[in-house]
């Protein structure tokens, strides 16, 4: 090493020694961090202990991989260096190393191999400088879209990583086109794994992406695991899911979790290759885990047969799928940070046949400050389930509340786990509490679970006032709604291209407005359009369209460009229409990808230009269709510019945000089109916003044949507490 990085090394040493034999703490990242201010290139120089490394990333389940990987490597008596007690960034990897660093002496001879988890973003700092022997990529879904941005950021980061060192093996998941794209973009060697065959274990709703990464048609499925995971074909180009070299076969499960077979690389024909195995914990994520982690420790060099060990010994870190005695009860505590795992969370809660359960959100900068992905989880499954009490707290509970309330569940607020634990008290003993939060959410709930697990006398405490954290009265749900009122037809609401112009929730904006019909009897149902569908116009009485990735964003331009004059014969007709971000865009005369100028309808006077960087964050609007500000948060790389001519939806209250950032206006408002960049959704923290939409639908009817709208108007009014709170939250939060 030069004069520098013993320099860097000697510097950290002198930390790491400090932090345990003085504070008495774990050295953490700041040895790393400090080693890499000396000698930014200090990964780089430290590499040449290992004689082997892993790094592993994605959006789930990088933890439970990294150490399923290197308990493996350790049990086959190899030397492991694994950031295990730092962070997933340059500062925790460079600390394992210097740790490995100081105790060359000690394993001199021996076999070292690297385990590193590295944060998505951060492998395009690592493996220039690290040049692992193998890498692994489990899966990617929306995760932070603030700060990640969308999914083809993430994709193009480790693609970047990866064509920066060559000669890393990329260990993929074939089931996950996101991932498979990556390995088409590269010129790594590579190892397929995946599942051979549907599970009929899990479904999902939610897909990030399924749309061909060579030419953006739609894609078609075989079979479907969960989100966009499955076996995949592209009906116009060919583009498939490639052939597997690692998979999983004859996946069941039980009572006692999974059991499978799992194929490793290799001679089909040698016995060794193929492994009989078996986890306690449920969900099919973890067969994803698994596979990858036996996958990679095998190619390292460790033993296959202390796999079903290692998995028979693995105690997850921090408090993950880990059951409690607390307060006299069994609480089951998980961490869950975007749609797709809250829906592995609530599909475990359902196969469990739970009926109390606890969720927290954080907004905090590692968790995202954008919570509208929680309206992608399908907490719908749960409404049915008899005698359900639910709890949710966290910085945004009251989103949450509101979340639950659109999907039939009146949710108490609470500020801890355990007041959820004391409000319980009158249910039965034997009914598990599922306690599931994000990640700044979860280790407070860790840490009063760990609490009260040491205090646990089988004795509960008293029940909290249920009504002490602020409006959260119980909400009409669908056990309360009135008789439908008679219509010569219900209110269509046309919801375009679910499934590709999604990203930020937009979902929720259709759910938002059938609910808020039918809690006043008004006949209503949502019609989803997507790609390729027939779009039929005449009978629309209200089309949401959201936004989307780029990719997606074009492909959508590209059909509705054929529907153009229908779709603006509609809003000239004084049609209602809610466009959310992307969409917004595609209305206007022109928007940029990149450096494409891309042609939009041309239904409203504007375009959109580049800008230097997003406007991302919360925001507010005074507008003149409320009293009070519409709330939302935005995060676009566009600045929109409207002709004159055009009437804005309202002002930003928030310097430098808005259309352009410019101006100070945000949205535009068409005679019955409102085009706007708040997400959220839009309508969830919005309810005037919502029944403008459906008085104008109605006054619209009414002008036309149905006499039997005039009973409707005006709109009856609704209990909005939860809505109202929620919205009063997130004005505390701007800027």
């Amino acid at each position: 090493m030069s004069i520098t990085s013993n320099i860097a090394t000697t510097a950290a040493g002198i930390a790491r020694w400090g932090l345990r034999s003085v504070l008495h703490r774990s050295g953490g990242a700041l040895p790393g961090k400090i080693g890499l201010a000396i000698d930014p290139e200090l990964i780089a120089h430290l590499a040449d202990l290992l004689d082997a490394s892993v790094v592993v990333t994605g959006t789930n389940g990088k933890t439970t991989t990294t150490n399923l990987i290197a308990d493996t490597v350790a049990a086959s008596g190899l030397t492991c260096v694994c950031n295990r007690a730092g962070n997933n960034m340059e500062t925790g990897i460079t600390g394992a190393l210097l740790e490995a660093s100081s105790e060359r002496r000690r394993t001199a001879g021996t076999v070292r191999v690297g385990v590193f988890e590295c944060d998505e973003l951060y492998t395009v700092r690592v493996l220039p400088r690290l040049k692992p022997t193998h890498f692994v990529l489990l899966n990617l879904f929306r995760d932070q879209l603030d700060r990640y941005g969308e999914i083809d950021h993430t994709q193009d980061a480790i693609a970047s990583a990866l064509a920066s060192s060559p000669e890393t093996i990329l260990i993929f998941n074939a089931d996950d086109p996101l991932c498979t794209a990556i390995a088409d973009r590269v010129p790594n060697p590579r190892v397929a794994f995946g599942i051979q065959g549907a599970t009929g274990t899990e479904t999902s709703r939610m897909a990030e992406s399924r749309f061909c990464a060579k030419c953006n048609a739609a894609l078609e499925y075989e079979y479907l695991q969960y989100g966009q995971l499955g076996a995949y074909r592209c009906p116009a180009c060919g583009w498939e899911r490639p052939e597997l070299e690692a998979w999983t076969h004859d996946v069941t499960l039980s009572g006692d979790g999974y059991s499978f077979c799992l194929h490793l690389p290799g001679n089909t024909a040698d016995p060794a290759r193929e492994l009989a195995l078996t986890t306690a914990y449920n969900g099919l994520y973890m067969v994803y885990n698994i596979m990858a982690a036996c996958t990679a420790a095998c190619a390292l060099g460790a033993d296959p047969s202390r796999f079903q060990d290692v998995l028979d010994a693995y105690v997850p870190t921090g408090g993950r799928m880990t059951r409690w005695r607390a307060m006299g009860r069994t609480v089951a505590s998980d961490l869950a940070k975007n749609p797709v795992g809250f829906d592995r969370q609530i599909q475990q809660i359902k196969a469990s046949n739970g009926r109390l359960m606890a969720f927290f959100l954080n907004d905090a900068e590692a968790d995202g400050r954008d919570v509208s992905w929680i309206w992608d989880v399908d907490f719908e499954c749960l409404a049915e389930t008899p005698g359900i009490r639910a709890f949710v707290g966290g910085s945004r509970a009251n989103d949450l509340q509101v979340r639950l309330k659109y999907a039939g569940i009146d949710a108490q607020i609470v500020e801890r786990v355990e007041q959820a634990l004391a409000s319980v008290t009158d249910e039965p003993a034997g009914d598990v509490l599922f306690a599931v939060a994000n990640y700044t959410a979860f280790p407070p709930v860790v840490a009063d679970l760990k609490r009260l697990s040491s205090e646990d006398t089988g004795v509960t405490a008293p029940q909290v006032d249920q009504t002490a954290h602020g409006e959260q009265a119980a909400v009409a749900t669908g056990d309360e709604l009135p008789a439908p009122a008679v219509l010569d037809r219900p209110l269509r609401i046309v919801h375009l291209y679910p499934d590709a112009l999604n990203l930020y929730g937009d979902g929720g904006n259709a759910m938002v407005v059938e609910r808020r019909c039918a809690w006043r009897g008004i006949p209503a149902k949502i019609d989803n359009v997507h790609m390729g569908d027939e779009l039929d116009l005449a009978t629309a009485d209200i089309i949401l369209i959201g936004g989307g990735a780029d990719r997606d964003q074009l492909a959508v331009a590209h059909e509705l460009r054929s529907r153009r004059d229908e779709l603006s014969a509609y809003v000239e007709d004084d049609g209602v229409m809610l466009a959310i971000c992307g969409s917004y865009q595609l209305l206007g005369r022109s928007y940029y990808m990149g450096d494409d100028k891309i042609e939009g309808l041309g239904i409203i006077a504007a375009d959109t230009v580049r800008g230097d960087g997003r406007l991302t964050g919360n925001v507010a609007v005074k507008t003149e269709l409320s009293s009070d500000p519409f709330v939302g948060f935005e995060n676009h790389g566009g600045r929109t510019f409207l002709d004159e001519c055009e009437h804005t939806l309202g002002v930003s209250t928030v310097p430098g945000t808005g259309n352009n950032g410019k101006d100070g206006l945000e949205g535009c408002l068409h005679r019955n089109l409102i085009g706007t960049y708040l997400h959220g959704p839009a309508l969830s923290k919005n309810p005037d916003l919502a029944d403008w939409l459906i008085e104008r639908a109605l006054e619209r009817r009414r002008s036309t044949d149905d006499a039997q709208v005039e009973a409707l108007l005006p709109l009856s009014p609704l209990n909005d507490d939860c809505e109202l709170s929620a919205r009063a939250a997130a004005m505390k939060l701007l800027p």
